[in-house]
């Protein structure tokens, strides 16, 4: 399902990407709306919260745990963004000292690095410097209020957690914006709880039955494709707002196919799911990575008749791929190692013991 999410997103901004540089050329190129790409972000954070109450289950009411967690949320997180940034803005700068895009002020780099929401380029919009941290934004946040509660035994943490998150939207609903309070007070907050709600389920053993687990992906990919509050079909370069209709068109769709995966016994993954399964393990790297292969497919656009010319699809199927390649190599050659490298560093050793030597009596 990570990978799912993130070709949703890659094929999302592919198609938007290719119809500018079409728009830019004179002509057209018409984006298929089947599936409602942005849910991707949905799907991301219900998988995010599922995740961190399956995957840290030793830590709750555990001394320490709180530290625990942190470090190594942070050492998943951090690092690759940190990289990926500099990196952009080290194309920023290229294409600054040319007379193009202007580069963003100190404080909004220091606020982008930070994860805290501000708007980079001066026009009111919380995006930071990379402008898809925004939803890393929301996630270090998140992580931030787990960490609150993670010292308490899990029922009670999650209770608590899904109460935090209930009463920020809730006071959030008289915050004006835009601002950091107001943009992690938007609904999308949800999100993460549900799949805080899908992680306690699986934790209590909950197990649905058969049917009822086909019933709740039917349903769920019914209202995502149908989209009956046209949240994710608007023009070209438009926003959507991270409000109740996303949560409950994307967010509670994406929460119901996740139930249905894993409220019931493990299936054996099929041949075919083995892509998805290496893609997912490279959802981080793909997220972040594939602008610059967007970015390519643009910059080569603009200089070859043969590549701005080229059918509409075949530049979105062609830029995917070479986003995935990118993916699979920065994951296996950067983000892992880098991962594998900083835990090692960060993750403190237990203190060595001395061993008990035999004596000898008769000395």
């Amino acid at each position: 399902m990570r990978g799912v999410a993130a070709l949703m997103v890659v094929i999302g901004h592919g198609q938007s990407a290719v119809a500018g540089v079409k728009a830019a050329a004179g002509g057209h190129f018409h984006r298929s709306m089947l599936i409602p790409w942005g849910a991707s972000v949905d799907l991301f954070f219900v998988i995010s919260g599922f995740i961190m109450v399956h995957a840290s289950g030793r830590l709750f009411g555990r001394a320490g745990a709180r530290r625990d967690f942190l470090r190594r949320r942070l050492i998943r997180i951090v690092p690759l963004y940190w990289l990926v940034t500099v990196a952009f803005l080290a194309l920023l700068g290229l294409a600054t000292l040319k007379g193009g895009d202007r580069f963003p002020s100190p404080g909004a780099i220091l606020a982008s690095f930070a994860f805290l929401p501000a708007p980079a380029w001066g026009d009111g919009r919380l995006f930071p410097v990379f402008d898809l941290g925004w939803t890393l934004n929301y996630e270090v946040f998140f992580y931030a209020l787990l960490a609150l509660v993670i010292v308490l035994p899990r029922r009670r943490a999650l209770l608590a957690l899904g109460l935090m998150l209930a009463a920020l939207v809730g006071v959030g609903a008289a915050i004006p914006g835009p601002s950091a309070a107001w943009f992690w007070t938007r609904p999308i907050m949800i999100d993460f709880g549900l799949g805080l709600g899908v992680g306690a389920l699986v934790a209590r053993g909950v197990v649905l039955p058969r049917p009822l687990r086909v019933l709740a992906i039917v349903l769920g990919v019914t209202i995502l494709i149908a989209d009956p509050g046209h949240v994710f079909d608007g023009p070209l370069g438009t926003t959507v707002a991270n409000a109740w209709p996303r949560v409950f068109l994307a967010g509670v769709p994406m929460a119901m196919a996740l139930a249905a995966a894993v409220l019931g016994p493990e299936p054996a993954m099929p041949r075919a799911g083995a892509l998805f399964t290496r893609i997912g393990d490279a959802s981080y790297s793909l997220y972040l990575l594939h602008p610059f292969a967007l970015i390519a497919m643009e910059k080569l656009a603009q200089k070859l008749p043969a590549v701005r010319g080229a059918p509409g699809p075949l530049l979105v199927g062609g830029t995917v791929a070479v986003a995935i390649g990118l993916a699979l190599v920065g994951y296996r050659r950067v983000e892992r190692p880098m991962t594998a490298a900083l835990a090692r560093l960060l993750t403190p050793r237990p203190p060595a013991a001395f061993p008990i030597l035999a004596t000898d009596p008769s000395s």
